[in-house]
């Protein structure tokens, strides 16, 4: 093994990698992004309470770990096991990251006691699609070697970073997030789907050949910028659920998933604060005509069911007169709050060019769309719109 590796047990190696960071917080308050189940530990202490783990306070930065796991595939299952762990914490103004490698099967115990007493002692854990992937797979190779593995509240940054960004990213993967959000590319790296080969061959070898050496380099090295980018996305996140006003400019993040994440933690007043400054401000954001109209769709949802009359009816009006789901909530508005047919037809007509313009460019049929969208609904508005205009012109009606 290269130099910085120490043996500390059969067949399995360790060793740690400090990387300052820029603006390294002191606190963090991981209550602000989602609560999960605490360790039993943790639940004992309390006497049962907050089995959520909400706990408000903010805690040291060094409480929470960061980690990701190499594997030699991405089904899962018991026939995949882990092979190399980094770990990282704040220490200050630096990160410091424990990688732990498995150079041959029968040290798999043993590198899973490893991984697992870094983990457990941390308040919270971070990954990056670590929910769907890192932890089961720990929790079945665990299984399968009789260690027990602590509940350890758990935060996946994947599943913000979705709502954040993903109507906008071209994938929610970890290399996306890098470009469109952290603005970096790495300049040495090995691509994610050639690491389990890279390992394999490895063991099997009697001798490294040089070449083998480089790419096992590669792969410790592209494990570390892995974590690095999980923490710097973490940071960023954390910090704008701690501002959501500022953040959701200063990070071209999604309004309408911000809003939809601080409603459901009950922070109504950010949520609809920035759902208003979308509306109101539009200038502020670089935003696509899609999520402007995910916004005000969300908007008004939430003042259809607070009976807000008023806050509907200047929602729907600052809606796109280009979209299809503009023109029909225009329609519906003026038929139905308003009592103006003319304009509702006007809307509704309208509302009828489009869906028919896209589905002709999708291949579409005639009433594939669902509900008030499609263009069955749509001709149904349009009659009943010309018979209440033909009753109300009628001279029986004057």
């Amino acid at each position: 093994m290269p130099e910085g590796w120490a043996e500390t047990a059969p067949s399995v190696w360790t060793r740690e990698v400090d990387r300052p960071f820029i603006g390294a917080p002191v606190l963090f308050s991981p209550h602000l992004m989602r609560a999960t189940p605490q360790r039993e530990d943790q639940r004992e202490d309390r006497g049962g309470s907050d089995p959520q783990g909400a706990d408000p306070s903010p805690i040291p930065a060094e409480r929470i770990v960061f980690f990701d796991l190499e594997t030699t595939g991405l089904s899962g299952g018991s026939g995949t096991i882990a092979f190399l762990s980094t770990v990282a914490h704040f220490e200050g103004a630096d990160l410091v990251l424990r990688q732990t490698f498995l150079s041959d099967y029968p040290g798999e115990r043993d590198f899973l006691v490893s991984v697992i007493s870094q983990l457990a002692d941390a308040d919270w854990i971070a990954s990056y699609n670590g929910a769907t992937f890192d932890v089961p797979l720990l929790q079945t190779r665990c299984v399968l070697n009789r260690i027990a593995m602590p509940l350890v509240r758990h935060i996946d940054v994947l599943h913000d970073c979705r709502r954040f960004w993903g109507g906008t990213a071209v994938s929610c993967s970890l290399a996306s997030m890098e470009a469109l959000v952290l603005k970096k590319e790495r300049d040495e790296d090995i691509p994610g789907a050639l690491v389990p080969r890279v390992w394999l061959d490895y063991v099997k070898a009697d001798v490294l050949r040089e070449d083998q050496s480089a790419l096992l380099s590669l792969v410790w090295q592209h494990n570390v910028q892995d974590v690095v980018s999980l923490t710097e996305l973490f940071v960023l996140i954390e910090s704008a659920y701690r501002a959501p006003d500022s953040a959701v400019v200063q990070y071209s993040i999604d309004p309408a998933g911000l809003a939809r994440r601080l409603w459901k933690m009950g922070r109504e007043g950010e949520a609809k604060r920035i759902l208003l400054m979308v509306r109101d401000s539009a200038e502020m954001f670089e935003l696509t005509g899609g999520a402007r109209m995910r916004a005000l769709r969300h908007l008004a949802s939430i003042a259809w069911k607070e009976r807000d009359r008023r806050l509907y009816v200047e929602t729907v009006l600052a809606m796109d007169g280009e979209s299809l789901f503009g023109c029909v909530a225009k329609a519906k508005l003026y038929e139905h709050f308003l009592k103006d047919e003319g304009t509702a037809l006007a809307w509704a007509q309208r509302a009828r060019n489009i869906a028919a313009a896209e589905g002709a460019e999708e291949g579409a049929e005639v009433g594939t769309r669902a509900s008030a969208l499609s263009l069955e609904a749509i001709d149904h508005r349009i009659a009943r719109l010309e018979r209440k205009i033909t009753r109300k012109n009628s001279p029986t009606a004057l």
